[in-house]
């Protein structure tokens, strides 16, 4: 038997013993557990922020500090005063009882490692689970420093030692031996395509997610200087690292193109040409993947220019890059993972909302897509027509997604559902880790 069985034979024997023990526990101790949890991460994002950035060479240190506390802070708010133990809901004669799924193996990416270390270690303990993280080689040590600062605080308010653990030594093969292990009830997985699959194909039940692609239409009656400023918040935040930002703009006719391209321009955002475009794509994108490429995911516009070959000033935030086809043929129709932004003209309105269909089913099928319009029936037939799981209103994809401007959940796991290859649409939470049992009362008479 390999030391890699062995270590994760042992993770998971002492995952066992402190979900024993945890699977007692009453609301009042979880809950007093969460929340020193959540106090703990918050204290701590900044200087976490600080490791991944230093660690993983991607990103604004300021926003993923800001990550950070989504991930702890406004996560632990959204769900403090939810129910997960024991009875939770008693509705139409039918007693809802909730249960711990038990021990969740957790997959982290590079892009968002102490977020989404920090937001997966709190909605597991929120459903008295216990994890065990296999975290991305390249950003080992932040994510280990995130786990260490909330198991300390658990364990202080009277979590069970071992309640976070994760593999010392990652490697390709000890995550996946993890997420196959017999021991394991769920897996999280987020991250790169591959994995993700890797983890539905575990044998486990698997919440993942799928790339995302997100098209957004600036309708002809939008208010155009909030599309733009919107867009610019979310998309050069963390320098695109997150996958739920805008990457194409979709406009369906040229004078309002014109119109939203020089306001883009007066808001520090440079518009390349298309020699600048193609230099651009040739750095970009690992094609036979089919991924952009490692070395310019969450970097800087002055970065990415000089990785291409041409300079862009120091007050630039944004690059932006026309397109005249979707799919293959015009790679920066893809996902792009950095504070590019493509646009693309569409000549009517049918034909603008068809093109968000094409960019979502080429790359991103599930996932999310944004609209800027006055006009409600036409925001209504996109929401009707495009493939995705989030579809976000006059407002930025970031600040919508994460529920800072509407009503949605904030997590950093988002199901892009069966068009994903994803088992929900949902913003993943706590209440995805509960296993629900159902106490039927007789509310009916025999026939």
């Amino acid at each position: 038997m390999s030391e890699v069985i062995l270590e994760i034979d042992e993770i998971v024997m002492r995952a066992q013993k402190a979900l024993d023990i945890i699977k007692t526990f009453s609301q009042e101790q979880v809950d007093n557990i969460t929340e020193a949890m959540c106090h703990a991460g918050s204290a701590a994002g900044m200087n976490l922020a600080e490791l991944a950035v230093e660690e993983t060479g991607m990103g604004k240190l300021e926003d993923k500090a800001m990550k950070n506390y989504v991930a702890t802070q406004v996560v632990y708010d959204q769900m403090k005063d939810g129910k997960s133990v024991g009875i939770i809901e008693e509705k139409n004669g039918v007693i809802h009882i909730a249960e711990p799924f038990g021990i969740v193996a957790a997959v982290t990416p590079t892009t968002n490692p102490t977020s989404t270390t920090l937001c997966n270690a709190l909605i597991s303990l929120k459903g008295r689970n216990v994890i065990i993280f296999a975290f991305h080689p390249r950003a080992q040590q932040c994510c280990a420093a995130s786990a260490q600062i909330l198991l300390d605080a658990a364990i202080a308010a009277g979590a069970p030692a071992d309640c976070i653990q994760w593999i010392k030594k990652p490697s390709v093969e000890a995550t996946n031996i993890l997420m196959k292990h017999s021991g394991i009830a769920m897996v999280i997985a987020t991250g790169g395509g591959a994995m993700v699959k890797a983890a539905y194909s575990s044998g486990h039940p698997a919440l993942g997610v799928g790339p995302g692609n997100v098209p957004v239409y600036i309708e002809r009656t939008a208010d155009l200087n909030m599309a733009v400023n919107n867009i610019i918040a979310s998309k050069t935040f963390d320098y695109g690292t997150l996958c739920l930002t805008e990457q194409t703009v979709i406009f369906d006719n040229e004078d309002t193109a014109q119109k939203v391209l020089q306001l883009f321009k007066e808001r520090g955002t440079y518009l390349c040409d298309e020699v600048q475009k193609t230099k651009l794509e040739a750095v970009m994108f690992d094609k036979e993947k089919g991924v952009p490429s490692a070395s310019i995911v969450g970097q800087s516009p002055q970065k990415l220019a000089q990785l291409a070959g041409f300079f862009v000033p120091d007050e630039i935030k944004l690059l932006l890059v026309p397109i005249k086809a979707i799919g293959t043929e015009d790679w920066m129709s893809h996902e792009k993972l950095s504070p590019v932004l493509s646009w693309y003209i569409a000549d009517n309105t049918d034909m603008a909302i068809q093109a968000a269909v094409d960019l979502l089913e080429f790359g991103g099928a599930g996932h999310t897509a944004v609209a800027f319009s006055r006009n409600e029936e036409i925001l209504v037939e996109y929401a009707l027509k495009v493939p995705a799981g989030r579809v976000i209103w006059n407002q930025p994809a970031l600040h919508g997604v994460c529920g800072i401007t509407s009503g949605l959940t904030a997590s950093l796991t988002l199901g892009c559902g069966a068009r994903g290859g994803n088992i929900t649409t949902d913003n993943i939470t706590y209440k995805n880790l509960l296993n629900i049992k159902r106490v039927a009362k007789r509310t009916k008479e025999d026939a």
